[in-house]
């Protein structure tokens, strides 16, 4: 159920208190996957957003 230290315990090792604290770290390592994956949704529209800022702000070309 569980990998701690390198140790694998599975549901039947773990006392009830045990159960929901294990159910607590899955949730908050799925929390970190979000939020990294947020993180970089959120670099990228930064990005973008710089970029489209850096166009604007370029002289534009005159066609001769």
């Amino acid at each position: 159920m569980i990998t701690i230290d390198g140790v694998e315990y599975t549901e039947e090792d773990l006392s009830e208190d045990a159960k929901i604290r294990a159910g607590r770290i899955m949730e908050l390592r799925s929390e970190v996957v979000r939020l990294i994956l947020a993180q970089r949704e959120a670099d990228q529209n930064i990005r973008f957003h710089a970029q489209q800022i850096k166009a604007e702000m370029e002289p534009a070309e005159e066609d001769e």
